[in-house]
């Protein structure tokens, strides 16, 4: 299953990305969004995320 990390922007703004084994990324959010809720919500209708790894 590919990772699943969510990060906040230089806008402090919250993004989701998806990355497989080898750090390459898959797919990604292409807004940004003022809740963190709502970007995981956003990430797991795009595709197979069941938990976020926070990046700080």
């Amino acid at each position: 299953m590919p990772k699943c990390e969510i990060y906040q922007d230089v806008k402090r703004e919250w993004r989701w990305r998806r990355t497989n084994k080898d750090g390459e990324i898959l797919k990604f959010s292409r807004q940004g969004f003022e809740k963190k809720e709502d970007c995981e919500k956003n990430g797991k209708e795009e595709g197979a995320c069941t938990s976020y790894k926070l990046i700080v």
